[in-house]
């Protein structure tokens, strides 16, 4: 087993700063050898296309273990400390994910459909004495189709979600169990026997509400609620599915198009990467604590 790599700041930018400039040279051989092996093979030259396809396969290996690389070293030294910072009894596996189970359990109301999951980033601790669970959730829709040259069948993969994903449990039973999800007016049509109008015209352009029946909806969808709703969904940088389930549970989906704690365009400065990883955290915690002083969303002891 790798020992932690305990580095200062010092050294992790210039980490971070190499492996950057790393990653992007194996991008170009990969993408580079895949695009010459195509062109070499369509004019009938087999052994080159053979070279440049070994170079892509070797590339996109090399970017592979320089992705984990860079993961590593974010989740050592800079990832760890910023969990502990919003959460308690935090546990964090970088190559984690939130269960198939806890993830169907959510009913969510998506535009598309989906056949697998995967994810990574897993984030399990305690926020104000309240249990969550975080991570990056890729949703892939699968399509069978029969390949005649081949005379077999075979499968296509299409990413129709890549985002993060929270549960929180309140603790106590909701007034009931109300679904959320980015499409509005478009989706209505398609779950005309559960929707819900709300008097908010802003909120039903964006969001279709779905619950058993409108009353759930109308005590959990406060006038408030709707509008801090908005408010938070305009700053999510994407589409937003939550679910309020009657157990007690609440799931936020956000469809960022890109996973938590990555270092992307940012600089490779590690104060900035610290203040953007809370950022993104402090997103969901912010959720949790309105929703979590909203009286109406509790079933009350004596609601038969």
């Amino acid at each position: 087993m790798e020992e932690k790599q305990n580095l200062t700041n010092e050294q992790l930018e210039a980490a971070l700063s190499s492996s950057r400039s790393k990653a992007t040279v194996f991008k170009i051989v990969t993408y580079g050898g895949a695009l010459a092996a195509i062109c070499t093979f369509a004019i009938g030259l087999i052994p080159i296309a053979i070279i440049c396809l070994i170079l892509a396969l070797v590339g996109g290996y090399q970017l592979a273990k320089n992705t984990e690389k860079i993961k590593k070293l974010l989740s050592e030294n800079i990832v760890s400390s910023v969990l502990s910072e919003v959460f308690d009894d935090v546990e964090y596996n970088a190559f984690g994910r939130i269960s198939d189970k806890t993830l169907e359990s959510a009913g969510m109301v998506f535009p598309f459909s989906h056949e697998s999951m995967r994810g990574s980033d897993y984030v399990k601790g305690t926020y104000k004495g309240l249990n969550v669970e975080l991570s990056d959730v890729e949703l892939i829709h699968v399509t069978d189709y029969y390949d005649e040259e081949l005379e077999q069948w075979k499968q296509t993969e299409e990413k129709v979600f890549q985002g993060q994903w929270l549960v929180c449990d309140f603790g106590k039973e909701l007034v009931g169990e109300v679904h959320l999800s980015e499409g509005g007016r478009k989706l209505r049509k398609q779950h005309k026997n559960n929707s819900v109008e709300m008097e908010n015209a802003a909120f039903n352009d964006r969001f279709l509400v779905t619950a058993e029946n409108a009353e759930e909806a109308y005590y959990i969808l406060t006038p408030h609620m709707m509008e801090y709703i908005l408010s938070m969904a305009g700053k999510s940088g994407g589409d937003v599915y939550l679910s309020f389930l009657r157990g007690g549970k609440l799931h936020i989906a956000v469809q960022t198009g890109k996973d938590f704690f990555e270092l992307g365009k940012s600089a490779a400065k590690v104060d900035e990467l610290r203040q953007k990883f809370l950022r993104e955290l402090h997103w969901f915690t912010d959720i949790i604590d309105e929703l979590r002083v909203e009286e109406t969303l509790y079933k009350k002891e004596n609601d038969v």
